[in-house]
């Protein structure tokens, strides 16, 4: 049974309109599938689709059986396509149509959703005109990607939800919290051994500990840039032992001056960072530690520097360097530039345009980021980590502060300078 699809795209060409479009679908999350209400008021605006639904399939001469599930299924599409049109940067969803990835029991493809019931009621959904669909398209060289899905107008009309009464289902299962992925950027499966179940079980408790706290948003604008929900994190890891960042939570994504609005079981927050924290890093794997500023060049925008210098560890080659900092940056100068952040970085100098070292500096860092958490965790502490910053109610600043300069000092030896 195929999908009565209202949108096929086709990227054989990349002119700027099938572009834009592109980039749209490209950044669409997968559909999630852990939501539910329990507000009355939203609960009847669901009831009501689910009544469309249902006198479809009764002109249609389709029966609908176990009518629950079913409406559990309309129900997760449905908030989540809301929550997607509203609090994200791509109203669009991906879902899988492919029935394996509802069977194989796998790590990642926990869906908690039936391939037939998802289908059924998608159909029925596309068929009354409440969701929009891309159906399979396909980039440049003729790769598919999963269906992407939206709200349609039509049905955002008719709904008046409110973000904060949407939870989290309690029977849906947890997702997998250690992401490991190849060179390629490809997810791997992988064996647990003691240190992936002891992560696993850092992040259950920190996870769990977010999940029991009221993270304040009220002063931020939301709409169409940051999900509220999304308040667990996930750590992923590339190739053999890169990476390991946490990654997921909504603050991540947020400017620092919207971060500093947020609230903490309302309380007024405060956030920390490690000054120059991967140029402090890499110089003390050196045996050196940072006497002055590594973004402070003579006759140099010292963003500029800053932005030039970050990306001297991921880039291949002098070239690719150049080439990534004139084209991400737009900074013209940028052959000159990088020979004097190479001048007053010689000591470091051969650590740049290696992303192996760059995966590195980032595994060191997670793992600092890992021992504060844990740590202020145990302790009931709630911290938002940041990569190299971190938040917490005013009131702990100052163990904050202790815990982050005692955590880098174990590790590298070197005291920090923390901001």
């Amino acid at each position: 049974m195929e999908l009565p699809s209202q949108v096929h795209l086709h990227f054989n060409r990349e002119d700027g309109e099938a572009k834009a479009i592109k980039d749209v679908l490209e950044k669409a999350i997968p559909l999630q599938v852990h939501r539910k209400t329990d507000f009355p008021p939203m609960n009847k605006q669901l009831g009501e689709i689910y009544s469309e639904l249902a006198q479809l399939r009764k002109v249609d001469h389709r029966q609908i059986r176990k009518a629950e599930r079913v409406k559990k299924h309309l129900d997760v599409i449905v908030l989540d396509l809301w929550v997607a049109a509203n609090y994200s940067k791509s109203p669009w969803r991906r879902i899988s149509l492919n029935r394996n990835d509802y069977s194989k029991g796998t790590r990642y493809r926990k869906i908690f959703l039936k391939y037939d019931l998802v289908k059924s009621v998608l159909i029925d959904l596309i068929s009354l005109g409440y969701v929009e669909d891309s159906s399979y398209y396909h980039n440049s060289n003729g790769k598919s990607r999963q269906t992407r899905i939206k709200a349609t107008s039509k049905l955002l009309d008719l709904l008046n939800f409110d973000i904060k009464k949407i939870e989290r289902d309690p029977e849906a299962p947890e997702e997998e919290t250690i992401i490991k992925k190849d060179e390629g950027g490809r997810i791997v499966d992988y064996i647990d051994d003691r240190f992936t179940i002891q992560m696993r079980d850092g992040l259950k408790a920190y996870n769990n500990l977010l999940r029991q706290t009221d993270i304040g948003t009220d002063g931020i604008d939301l709409r169409y840039k940051y999900d509220p929900t999304n308040i667990t994190v996930k750590r992923i890891f590339n190739g053999e032992s890169g990476g390991g960042r946490f990654y997921s939570a909504f603050w991540m994504n947020m400017p620092k001056e919207d971060r500093l609005k947020l609230r903490i079981n309302g309380e007024e927050v405060c956030e920390l960072d490690y000054s120059a924290f991967h140029a402090t890093i890499a110089y003390s794997l050196t045996g050196l530690s940072v006497s002055d500023d590594p973004y402070t060049i003579p006759d140099c925008d010292r963003k500029e520097v800053k932005k030039a210098f970050l990306v001297l560890f991921n880039c291949k080659s002098r070239e690719h360097a150049i080439n990534t900092i004139r084209s991400e940056f737009h900074i013209k100068n940028a052959q000159s530039l990088l020979l004097k952040i190479e001048k007053k970085h010689e000591a470091i100098s051969n650590s740049f345009f290696n992303p192996g070292f760059g995966l590195h500096l980032q595994n060191i860092d997670s793992w600092l980021a890992e021992n504060i958490i844990n740590r202020l965790t145990k302790k009931g502490i709630v911290c938002l980590s940041v990569h190299d910053s971190f938040i917490v109610a005013k009131r702990y600043e100052l163990e904050l502060r202790n815990t982050m300069e005692s955590t880098f000092q174990e590790k590298l030896n070197f005291k920090p300078i923390i901001k």
